[in-house]
C-alpha cells in the first residue's frame, strides 16, 4: 500500500507538467514571411548553440561548441533578402569537455585569443530557396583572416513566444569550412580540414 502511495505522489507532478505542455500551442509560429514583424533583433543567448564537428584520425567526429555568442538581426518581411546579420564569437569559449586541450586551443599556435580575442561573421547576401530555406553568404574573420562562407539556412518560424512574451524568430543552419584557411590546418589531413558547422539560434524582437 505504501509503495502505491508512493507511486502516485511520484507521477502526480509528472502528469501536471505534461496537461500544462496541452495548454501551450505546439504551433502557434509561423513561416509566413508576410505575417512575421520586422525590425531589429537580437540572439537570445539561452536558446542558441554554435557547434562544430571535426573528423578525428577516421574513428570519429571530434565535437565542440562555443558558449559565447552574441548577434544582431536585422530584417525586413517587405523584403526578407535585405536582411542582415552581424554575429561576435568569443574564441575563449571553446568548449569539448577536455580542459586541458582547450587552453592550448587559446594559445598562440591555435585561435591565440590574447591576439584575436574575437571571431566575426557579417552577412553580405541572402538568397530564399524555399518556403523557409535559404541560403546565407558572409565574411567569416578569424585569427585575422577572412574568408567567403556559404550557409545552408532552415527558417523554423516566428511569433510570440509563450514563455518569454517576447517576439520570436528561430532559425537553424550548417555549413563547411576549412580550418587550414585561417592559419588552423595543424594535422591535417590525419586531423580533417573541412570543419562542419551546426547552428541552433532564437532571436527575440528588439
Amino acid at each position: 500500500m505504501l509503495r502505491a502511495v508512493r507511486g502516485v505522489m511520484a507521477v502526480g507532478p509528472l502528469l501536471a507538467l505534461v496537461s500544462c505542455g496541452y495548454l501551450i500551442p505546439h504551433h502557434h509560429q509561423t513561416v509566413n514571411v508576410e505575417a512575421l514583424q520586422g525590425g531589429a533583433y537580437r540572439l537570445d543567448p539561452e536558446h542558441a548553440s554554435l557547434l562544430f564537428k571535426i573528423d578525428h584520425l577516421g574513428f570519429s567526429q571530434l565535437v565542440g561548441r562555443f558558449d559565447t555568442i552574441d548577434a544582431l538581426l536585422d530584417f525586413d518581411p517587405a523584403d526578407p533578402e535585405a536582411g542582415r546579420l552581424k554575429v561576435v564569437i568569443d574564441p575563449a569559449s571553446i568548449d569539448l569537455n577536455l580542459p586541458e586541450f582547450e587552453e592550448d586551443l587559446r594559445g598562440a599556435s591555435w585561435f591565440d585569443i590574447a591576439r584575436y580575442p574575437e571571431v566575426r561573421f557579417e552577412s553580405r547576401t541572402i538568397e530564399i530557396t524555399g518556403v523557409n530555406t535559404g541560403q546565407l553568404t558572409g565574411e567569416l574573420t578569424l585569427r585575422g583572416t577572412t574568408k567567403d562562407v556559404m550557409l545552408d539556412v532552415t527558417f523554423n518560424g516566428g511569433g510570440s513566444n509563450l514563455i518569454t512574451g517576447r517576439y520570436t524568430l528561430g532559425f537553424a543552419a550548417s555549413g563547411t569550412i576549412k580550418r587550414s584557411d585561417f592559419g588552423l590546418g595543424a594535422y591535417a589531413p590525419a586531423v580533417g580540414d573541412d570543419v562542419t558547422l551546426e547552428i541552433h539560434a532564437e532571436f527575440q524582437r528588439r
